[in-house]
Parts: C-alpha cells; structure tokens; sequence
C-alpha cells in the first residue's frame, strides 16, 4: 500500500488542500474537469510531482476531502484479517452497484464514504475461519440514516473478494422483511453484472423447488453464483434456514458466510440470565448456534444497528455475539438530520442546527391522557398547531409541486385502544375546520408566518453550512400561494377530505387528494369495513400531487418503518430506556426537497430525555473515535457508555439486556456545565440572589479588574457549600453530575482544591451607593442581559440558549490575551490557561442576569427574558488533568473473560 504520508507528496497534498478551501468539488479533480475548465489537461499533476500517477492523485484527493470533512470510518479492531482491493472492473458487483447510486442522484462524496466504510468493515473479516475461528463485528449506524443502503454495499464488496452465502437477519415484522429483501436483490442483480446473484427465499429443507437444492450450489473457488437471503427472526424461519443451510458437509467447506443482523439489538439479546447455565432465548440461541457452526470455510457475523447499548453491555465471551473483533462507527452524512443536529449538545457546548422543536404543555399532556381515558376536553391547543403545520406543509409543498407523500406522526401511546381514540378525535378536529374556513385560514396564516420567522432557509443553512446543494432547498412559498391550495383542501366532501385508504373493487388500494388517516399499530385492520385498509401504507406508484398521510400508532411505528415526506411530529411517550427512544424518533434522517418544513412537538420531559440522548450519542461515537486512534482492542478495553446519573429520567437500555455492564472510572475532563433555565418562581430567584450575595462576601477580598471581580485559591469547602444550596431546576440536564462531582471532591479534596471564583459584570464594577439592592465588598457589579429562547421555554421555565462568554473563561488569570478563534473556543481556553500555568485550577463563574433583559438584534425566535427577579447564573469549568479521576455515571462491558481466555492459550505445558 502506498505511504501518502512519505515526505515527497507534501507539495501535492498542500496543492489539493488549496484547491479544496477554494471549494473546488473533489469530484472535479478526479473526473479531471477542473484541469479542462483551466485549459489544460489531468497530466498537469506530473509537474506537482514527476513520480505521481492519477490513481495515486485520485487517492490523495480522496483522502484528504474526506479527511478535512471529518468523514473518516472509525474502526475500534482487534487486528485486520484481509487484504481488500476494490475491484476496478465496470462489470463487478460494487462497481455496478455504486454507479447504480449515482445514477439515483446520490453525491460522489456520499458514495465514496460508503465504499470506505465497506472497506474498513470487509478487512476485519476473512475469506478462512477455520484456524481462528468466526469474525463478530459491530456496525454502528444512525438512526433513519439509510444503512440499507451500506449493507447492500458491504454485500456487493464482499461478493467481488468471493463470499458466496449472504444471510441477513431481519427484524421480526414480516412485511418489512419482505421489503428489505425485495430491495437488496433489486440493488444488487443488476443486468450485465461479472456475478450471478441467486435470491433464496423463506429456505427450508422441506422446499420443492430446484433453486433452493443445495447439492446444486456453485460454492467452488472462481464461481460466479451468489446467494442471497433475509430470513425473519423468528424460531421457526431460524431454525429452517440452519437445517437447510447445513445440510450437506461437504457443500459447508466451500461456503464463505457473511450473516449480517439487521437492528441487531432487536430479538438478537439474550435477556436470560448470562451468567447461569440457563438457557440463551431462543432467538439467540438460534443465532449463536448458526454462527459457531464447525465445518465452515468462513464465518463472518456483523450486527447492525444505531442503538448499541446491549450489543455491547449484556453478554461478553468467546461463544456469545459479542462484537470481538471490531466495532465501527458510520461518519454521518452532511445531509442528515440527527440528535445532535435537532437537540445540540452541552460538551462541547453546541446549539442545535436546526431550530424545530415545539413545546407540549403539561396541561395538553394532562388533557391527551383525559381524553384517552374517555373524558370530555378540549382539543389540546399544542395538537391543533401540529396538525394546523401539518395542512400549512401540504399546502405549501403541493404549491412547490413536491410530488412524493407527506406525513404527520402521531405517537402519544402504545395502548392500541389510545391510536383509535387520538385518530377519531383528530378526525373531528380536521373536520370542524371545514365548518369556520375563513377563520380557519386566518389562523393558518398566522402561524405560518411566525414559523417562517422562527425558522427559515438562511437559518438552516447556518447550522449546516457544508449542506450539498444548497440551491436545491426550496424557499417557503407566498402565503397566497399556500391559501390557493389550503382553501381547494378544504373543499374537497367528506369522503376524499379525511378518510382511511379506500379499497377498491378489485381490491387494490386507492388514494385520494385528501388526508389519509392510518392507525398503525399490531391490532391491523381488524374489526373494520372491508373496503377500508387502516395500516399506513404508501402509494408505490407516482401521483399527480403528493398524497396526505396521519398515521397514529405506538409501537409498530419505532423500527424499520419510515414515515415518508415527515413534516409535523407529535410525540409523547413516557419511555425511560435510551434505545427505545432513539428508535422511535423518526424524524432523524434526510429531508431532501422539504428541509424547511419538519417540526416536532414534546413535551418538557421527553425534550431533555433527547437532549441527554444527543450528549450520550456523541460522547459513544468519540469513544470509540479514541479507542481506535490508540490502536485499542475491543477484547482488552470495553467501550464506555454514559449512562443517566438520575435513573428515574433515563436509562441506556433495560436491566436484562445490559447484564455484563460494570462501572467505569472516567475523568471529568473537560466537564464544564452552565445553567441556561431558569425557573421563575420568586422565592427560588432571591433565594439564589441572597445566596449568592452571602458566599461571595464570605470570600476574602477579591481583586476588581474591569468588569470582573476575582478571587484565587478559593477553598473548595467553600465552593461545594455554596453549589449544594444553589436552586437549579433539573431541565439543566448536566447539572445531575453536579452531586457526583461535589462527592468526589470531597473525597478527593487534594486534586481540586484551590479554585477560582470569577463574578462577570456588564460594563465596569461600579462601587455600591444607597439605591444598590446588594453589596459585595462595597461594589454593585451590573446584571448581564441575556434573552428568552422562545423555542426552548416553556411558560414558567425560561431558557437563554448561553450562558457565558468564552473570554470570561480567562478571567482568573493576570494580564491574559481574549480569545480570537471562535471555532475552536474550547481548544484555545485550554491552551492559554495551559500557558498561563492555570490549566489544573477549576473555576466557578457567575453572572448576575437581568430579570427583562433585551437587545438590539434579538432575531425572531427571541424576546425580553421576562423573570419576575434577576436570575442567579453559574458556569462551572473543571480542567482536563488526566489525574482528576472519577466514579460517576458511565459502564462498559466486562471483557475481562477474553482476557483470562488469552492467558489460557498462552499458557502450553
């Protein structure tokens, strides 16, 4: 392989770089079109450097686009097993299927991403297990983020190095089955391809047909057959497919296996005891059995999924599906639209990209539960503005000519008896808006006016500022546009305004210009007319404007399924597990041609349940980003977890599928939270403001410098006395560490004990007079002005988005230069407090916020803070000595077994 680090590339690397910042597409240096544009052609690269070819070129430009995107795979290994070559010829299985995808409109970067995450998963398998026995890997995906897609791919790789049976696991609905394997082998048996891929379906050792005859597979070294199959999880369907699968011994030495469990953390866990002799659950057991398997040439077992947690925390060893070998985590797209992207993220300090989240009142919650328990109420104000966004979107987007199926989610329980109540109630709701039209649209125009005012493209392009095609995202439509369209909807009888989808006289389903109105859950279409089909299902052919769908369901609704064209999201489940939570948010994914329409309704609890989520998913993927940086092994080291220190809010994943999960010593390296809500309750507001007022005079003299008072060496007794007395209410989410930290500082008082105090002030500390309502060692220092976030607040708690500002982080240290890239604001606070010798002194930062604070430029999604009391408001930064170890909330998996059964093979009398 060649080293495109050696020294004599250098100048060709700087020239691509530059080429890059000057926006040049990768695309068109490979295709060699930017040479052409230049007038010149692709040989000019030979005067960069003589020894240079265009493969060598094409690789450099590749690596380093990639690179610089920060797309690149990570891979956490145990060791490489195979050498991978892309084939190059036109004719192969990935070349085929990867000009497929391109042809489909997909982006040359998106592709190549994929082809390097196919190749870093295939070099961890083998072509022979023989010796070292199966490969078990782990492939960490997103949530709605197309894996399909890298399966598929993985597939085609695999078959052009000689893999020869491809088994997927899918999950345990049979229509979805049937929808994965229709479309992997659509994907894959592409005509005029060098292979021959052969579909298996439902293989049993009772089948007739000749197809499935094992004794005629063409399995030798060389042959161009392939043979594909997803088999349901489900013991029946296992248990055939083993019977069938390993049937004929000699046909089992040449079988080269690749099994790939898809949702791998659905049906695949042994959630009996694991560390009995009980048992595994069937399904397991079943998969286990199937892998372990002697006889087999090779044996590759690699699990899917974008919720990990009990992949990696429930059953450790040599025999269990523990992912020994490598766990990889997929880059994500810069199309895609996930946690990070709709909720932020609080380490680092990152605001959400996308601003679409909309608040559920506690009484609407309260009403939502009334209602489902046959009382009387009101339509819940909060359900009426989602499903009033809902016709908003229809309109606007039929307006725009979008022609694909828009949808709305409700999912507010999983009582099946819940979805037909919540549909009927919306059903009623939808049809009194036909009754008060002109009234109906007023309100309309309301509310889109202010979400286009709270939402709009130039936002959304400043959270996603390397967005493809940015010129492709449409723009909302005039207001008299829309009504056009709402006003013809409205129109529209009864039966083809809202109804279920119709079944017609041949049986076939028919759809109409109105809303169809789907219940989704196990119940089916059972006890319902005949001519009306309930469960959601799609149109599969175009329609000449794009067709309605309100699908209210539960359970059915978190895996799997995708809820086409999702523009409005009511969501309100009181789940308290991380993975059944992130599986059933399915507005992550890609939005392409409606970017600007998605919005989601949650209320207060399940917000700051996604906001946890969004930390915890970012800090699992940078785990494993390290590990494998460090050439780690996931036999020796267990990937670690964050997991909710307040247990009652969240949980990774349920007790039984988390059973070899052990805690783990971590650093608060870095742990820097601040308060950002604020409840306005009077009594706590003053409570906080005499607190603070009495701890910081409790202090020595402080040194007043500009707009800052500072005290050094400040006793950590008389810091923890001060933090377990501040009221902070729990939406603050990364203040539940904040006990942890006190405790082990405690215990630890030597690591983190002289701290700084920094009180922030606006404009210069001026001295107390006779109208000051406090004093601070004769000064009065000014309450900063921070604004309501309206999007983030609720009615009583208030959120201002941020808190500090990055130069106050400096305060504490004499004479110190301010902070000039913002970018990396974080790196650059190390570094100065590094250079100043404060990099191992922790500090508390307060501020003072005034209680009706406003500003020139708020935006539109701002107003005045409106507290009935200034508001009390901390930052806390703790610095990121490697010897500052902790005991808090974060677990791995026990792999301590490997090791011991390392040591036994080492050991030869």
């Amino acid at each position: 392989m060649e080293n495109y680090d050696d020294f004599s590339y250098s100048f060709v690397i700087e020239w691509i770089k530059a080429k890059m910042n000057e926006q040049v597409e990768m695309q068109h240096l490979i295709d060699g079109s930017y040479f052409t544009n230049a007038g010149m052609d692709k040989s000019f690269i030979k005067m960069l450097n003589n020894n240079i070819d265009e493969k060598i070129f094409d690789d450099l430009v590749k690596r380093i686009y990639s690179s610089e995107n920060g797309q690149e795979v990570q891979c956490f290994t145990n060791n490489k097993r195979m050498n991978v070559e892309i084939s190059q010829n036109e004719s192969s299985s990935w070349q085929k299927y990867s000009k497929g995808l391109l042809r489909q409109g997909w982006s040359y970067e998106t592709v190549k991403q994929l082809e390097e995450s196919a190749v870093s998963i295939l070099q961890n398998m083998t072509l022979d297990s023989q010796e070292d026995g199966p490969t078990k890997g782990l492939v960490v995906g997103n949530v709605q983020s197309g894996k399909t897609a890298n399966m598929a791919g993985v597939m085609a790789m695999a078959a052009d190095q000689g893999f020869n049976i491809f088994i997927v696991l899918s999950g345990t609905i049979e229509s979805l089955r049937q929808q994965t394997s229709s479309r992997l082998f659509h994907d894959l048996h592409v005509p005029g391809g060098a292979l021959v891929w052969n579909h298996i379906d439902k293989p049993s050792p009772r089948s007739s047909n000749p197809a499935y005859d094992m004794s005629r597979f063409s399995l030798e070294d060389g042959s161009r057959e392939r043979y594909m199959m997803v088999c349901l999880k489900n013991k029946a369907r296992l248990e055939s497919l083993k019977r069938w699968l390993y049937a004929d011994s000699k046909k089992m030495k040449q079988m080269k296996i690749l099994i790939i469990d898809d949702e791998a953390d659905q049906a695949s866990i042994n959630t009996n005891d694991v560390a009995s002799d009980e048992s595994p659950t069937v399904i397991n057991r079943i998969i286990k059995s199937l892998v372990h398997q002697e006889g087999i040439k090779s044996m590759n077992y690699v699990a899917y999924t974008a919720t990990p947690y009990a992949n990696i925390l429930n059953e450790v060893g040599e025999k269990s599906l523990y992912p020994k070998d490598y766990i990889i985590v997929l880059p994500k797209s810069p199309e895609y639209i996930g946690p990070s992207e709709i909720f932020g993220t609080s380490e680092p300090e990152q605001n959400p990209s996308v601003d679409i989240v909309r608040q559920i009142s506690s009484e609407d919650r309260n009403n939502i539960i009334r209602l489902c328990s046959g009382e009387e109420v009101p339509f819940p104000k909060s359900l009426r503005e989602a499903v009033n966004w809902f016709i908003i979107s229809v309109a606007a987007l039929r307006s725009l000519n979008y022609r694909k199926p828009i949808s709305m989610l409700v999912h507010t329980s999983f009582k099946v008896d819940d979805h037909k109540i919540i549909a009927e109630a919306i059903e009623g709701y939808m049809k009194s808006l036909k009754n008060n039209s002109s009234s109906v649209i007023k309100e309309l125009k309301i509310q889109y006016e202010n979400e286009t005012l709270d939402f709009n493209k130039e936002m959304f392009l400043d959270g996603f500022p390397d967005y493809p095609h940015p010129e492709n995202i449409p723009v909302y439509p005039r207001w008299e546009n829309i009504k056009g369209w709402v006003q013809r909807i409205l129109r529209y009888d009864d039966q083809e305004y809202i109804s279920h989808i119709r079944i017609d006289d041949n049986g076939a389903l028919s759809y109409h210009k109105g809303f169809h109105l789907a219940i989704d859950n196990s119940r089916g279409n059972a006890n319902r007319h005949s001519d009306e089909h309930i469960r959601l299902v799609y149109p599969d052919k175009a329609m000449p404007q794009a067709p309605a769908f309100i699908v209210v369901g539960g359970n059915t609704l978190a895996r799997g399924l995708t809820i086409q064209g999702l523009v409005s999201t009511y969501f309100l489940r009181q789940s308290k597990t991380a993975d059944t939570l992130m599986q059933m948010a399915r507005w992550f994914g890609y939005r392409k041609g409606y970017e600007l329409f998605p919005r989601i309704w949650l209320d207060t609890d399940t917000h700051i349940k996604y906001q946890f989520l969004s930390q915890m998913n970012e800090e699992l993927r940078e785990e494993i980003e390290v590990l494998a940086k460090n050439n780690l092994k996931p036999t020796d080291y267990g990937v670690r977890l964050k997991q909710s220190p307040n247990l009652s809010l969240i949980r990774l994943t349920a007790s039984n599928r988390m059973q070899q999960a052990i805690s783990t010593e971590f650093n608060f390296n870095g742990f820097r939270p601040q308060v950002i809500y604020y409840d306005n309750n009077v009594e706590k507001l003053q409570e906080n403001f005499r607190l603070t007022e009495e701890f910081l005079n409790s202090l020595s003299v402080p040194e007043v410098t500009g707009k800052y008072m500072v005290w050094r060496d400040v006793s950590f007794v008389d810091v923890a006395k001060y933090l377990s007395k501040y009221y902070v209410v729990r939406e603050n989410n990364t203040f539940d560490m904040l006990s942890s930290l006190v405790e082990w500082c405690e215990k630890n008082q030597h690591k983190l004990e002289n701290w700084s105090v920094v009180f922030s002030s606006k404009g210069q500390v001026e001295p107390a007079d006779s109208n000051s309502d406090w004093n601070i060692y004769g000064y009065d220092p000014h309450s900063v002005i921070r604004t309501k976030h309206k999007a983030r607040s609720t009615d009583k708690i208030y959120s201002i988005g941020t808190l500090r500002s990055p130069n106050d982080l400096l305060a504490d240290i004499p004479n110190c230069e301010s902070i000039e890239n913002k970018k990396s604001e974080t790196v650059a606070i190390r570094a100065i407090r590094r250079k100043h010798h404060f990099d191992n002194v922790p500090q508390l930062l307060i501020y003072r916020i005034a209680k009706d604070g406003v500003t020139p430029n708020m935006g539109d999604n701002r107003e005045s803070l409106g507290l009935d009391h200034d508001a009390i408001g901390i930052s806390i930064w703790i610095p990121g000595s490697s010897e500052n170890t902790s005991t808090v909330e974060y677990v791995s998996p026990n792999v301590s077994n490997f090791s011991d059964d390392e040591e036994k093979n080492d050991v030869k009398d």
